[in-house]
């Protein structure tokens, strides 16, 4: 995992525990605001971090154009350019659907499902729209004290079981029974479950 990609990935995490404090803080329609306010945050930093993406292709591709000419040939710099300043100009991204927005939503809709109360405190699988609270570490069989989330398949674990793990066999894949994931798990891919550590601490 690149640095930028781990920074992407506490930015997101800050998202989530914004959103927590704000249904902690906050009630009603002032609630509402501040969620609807900080949706259009993630969903304008989605939008931009597209752009970035597009205009770095259309930066490649320009220079691309430059590095397969034959040097007996003349370089048309101005066509370039302006084939540059055309496809920034026409960038155009539609984040509706884009993953991280989609998370950040059902992050929002677990932190106030559980915010409601309406659901019994099991230790086992909390259904929600969508997905599931899972307060059981699958490794050590008991109910998650620090839980962390694997940035690649999803899973959460309790982070000392699964910091013990990894330093008997630093080769371990996911422990979920199931996971599809043929990834090691790596200390880098583990980020702080935000919406798990809230449900587990409203219902200790």
């Amino acid at each position: 995992m690149t640095q930028s990609h781990r920074q992407l990935e506490e930015l997101h995490n800050y998202y989530t525990r914004t959103a927590a404090n704000i249904i902690t803080y906050y009630e009603d329609d002032e609630r509402r605001k501040k969620l609807k306010e900080l949706r259009d945050i993630v969903q304008e930093h989605c939008s931009q971090y597209e752009k970035l993406k597009s205009a770095q292709d259309i930066k490649i591709h320009a220079f691309s154009l430059c590095d397969n000419n034959n040097d007996n040939e003349k370089i048309d710099m101005e066509s370039i350019i302006n084939g540059y300043d055309r496809g920034i100009s026409e960038i155009n991204v539609d984040v509706t659907r884009h993953p991280r927005l989609l998370e950040f939503d059902k992050h929002v809709e677990a932190l106030l499902d559980n915010a409601k109360g309406s659901r019994s405190d099991q230790d086992a699988e909390l259904e929600l729209s969508g997905g599931y609270i899972n307060v059981i570490d699958p490794i050590s069989k008991k109910r998650i004290v620090d839980p962390v989330k694997n940035s690649i398949c999803g899973h959460t674990y309790d982070r000392e079981s699964i910091t013990e793990m990894l330093k008997i066999n630093k080769n371990t894949r996911c422990p979920v029974v199931g996971c599809k994931s043929k990834e090691f798990v790596r200390l880098t891919h583990l980020r702080a479950d935000i919406v798990t550590k809230t449900y587990l601490e409203k219902n200790s």
